[in-house]
């Protein structure tokens, strides 16, 4: 067994068409652009950049920007990413990587393209390296850089234990991608190299760059961005606070585990966040938990961890409609449409689901943590998206607020697992259940029945 997790090339995602990636001849450096994986350490994107600058005996450059037009922008993500960022400069620093941050800070109403940092450091670069990622804007950031410059992109894949190219087809459920990924986990489980690069010399950068300190709250009201979303109440981004919540969780969280379906127990790893960010890495949790124990929590946690996130990142992957109702399951998107026509309770619009503003006092208490915390527990998650699709006129408009909701206030939206837990809700990964009004044959879930699994009236105090 080897002592390092492989960085294979089942990791690297060439240009459609390519078989390898030729580095540019007299190209100053290997440029690292940093989409999502924002962490100095345990990063395979960051050791392949620095592998292939070694190699051509040329420094690596780090490059990250921040931009402010991203579906939405808000205080609270730009919070979260610029204290990643307060991080990341002690950490490149002391590993004497040059770590270059650009702060799209125009101002409001500004007209204009600004000349992109990003391609005028490409286009100087022998090769670049950046991040694979299944959704939101990073595919599409990602092929419009590679028409627009003339250098080899090759976007590494660092979110997951086992590569996604080793799984070459879909899976409809957790139960079948399961033994792919347990099958060969002792291969691929295992702690990262930290690679050092051999040339080390300043690069002049074309802009300035900006380092956060106590600032960021000066730095994001002055961005171009939704200053009604604020801060999430309670959580610091960056991977400082990523280890000691990590830490915290292996004392007093992981062998309470198995009572994780009690949101008012805190004994999930509430990780998403950092995982989403990049902050820390899903081999560091997964290592940090199996050496912790016991062994029950630890399979479970393993089981959430790793089946239910790859099975995320597998369907974004293979199904790029994953927005949309043709994610739906056939058999599920027939038996809802079917039952378009049942009479619903309530009928809510986009502002009252948004504010929180039903009838039903646990789901506004779960909105309520969407709003005010940016996450809320996993169990309260599949209720609150099953119960959107009960009070809208059709699955359409009941996936597009939940997609909606989700992303702009949860701090882990806009991931693959953010989609898979929403289409969960609508029958992805499940079976048919006994028929009901609305759901047709789609599991049901309801705030009466979450009372015979926990103390109700407890959370919803803890979020008034």
């Amino acid at each position: 067994m080897p002592g390092y997790a492989p960085l294979t090339d089942d990791r690297l995602w060439l240009p459609r068409g390519t078989t390898q990636a030729a580095p540019r001849p007299g190209g100053e450096f290997v440029l690292y652009w940093m989409q999502v994986t924002h962490r100095a350490h345990d990063n395979f994107a960051l050791n392949h950049a620095i592998e292939q600058a070694n190699t051509l005996g040329v420094p690596v450059l780090v490059y990250h920007g921040l931009r402010h037009d991203y579906p939405w922008a808000s205080d609270r993500l730009h919070t979260f990413i610029l204290q990643g960022v307060r991080d990341l400069v002690a950490a490149f620093a002391a590993r004497g990587i040059q770590y270059a941050f650009y702060l799209d800070d125009r101002d409001p109403g500004e007209t204009g393209e600004r000349p992109s940092p990003l391609v005028a450091l490409a286009e100087r670069a022998a090769l670049v390296v950046t991040d694979w990622f299944p959704t939101f804007i990073m595919p599409r950031q990602l092929k419009a850089l590679r028409e627009r410059v003339g250098v080899p992109v090759v976007a590494v894949d660092s979110a997951l234990v086992i590569p996604a190219k080793r799984l070459t087809k879909s899976y409809s459920a957790a139960r079948w991608i399961r033994p792919d990924l347990m099958g060969p986990l002792g291969d691929w489980l295992l702690p990262i190299e930290t690679v050092e690069p051999e040339v080390r010399r300043p690069i002049d950068l074309p802009f300035a760059v900006t380092e956060p300190g106590e600032d960021i709250a000066a730095l994001v009201a002055a961005c171009d961005i939704d200053h009604d979303v604020p801060p999430a109440r309670g959580w610091t981004g960056g991977t400082r606070a990523a280890q000691a919540r990590l830490d915290w969780w292996l004392e007093h969280g992981l062998p309470r585990y198995l009572e994780r379906n009690d949101p008012n127990v805190d004994v999930t790893s509430r990780m998403s966040p950092w995982l989403h960010f990049g902050h820390v890495s899903v081999h560091e949790v997964l290592l940090a938990a199996r050496e912790a124990g016991p062994a029950e929590p630890w399979k479970k946690f393993l089981d959430e961890t790793l089946t239910w996130r790859e099975l995320a990142f597998n369907f974004c992957r293979f199904q790029p409609k994953h927005r949309t109702v043709e994610a739906i399951p056939d058999w599920a998107r027939t038996e809802l449409a079917d039952h378009e026509d049942d009479p619903r309770e309530a009928i809510y619009s986009d502002e009252q689901l948004e504010r929180g503003e039903t009838d039903d006092e646990l789901w506004n208490a779960c909105q309520q943590a969407y709003l005010r915390d940016g996450w809320m527990h996993n169990y309260l998650r599949m209720l609150w998206g099953k119960s959107v699709i009960g009070w809208t006129e059709n699955a359409a408009r009941a996936l597009r607020i939940l997609e909606h909701l989700n992303n702009k206030y949860a701090l882990d939206g806009r991931d693959p697992n953010s989609y898979g837990g929403i289409l969960w809700c609508f029958g992805r990964f499940d079976r048919p259940f006994f028929r009901r009004p609305i759901y047709g044959t789609v599991r049901y879930m309801s705030t009466n029945a979450a009372r015979k699994k926990f103390d109700v009236p407890a959370y919803i105090r803890s979020m008034a």
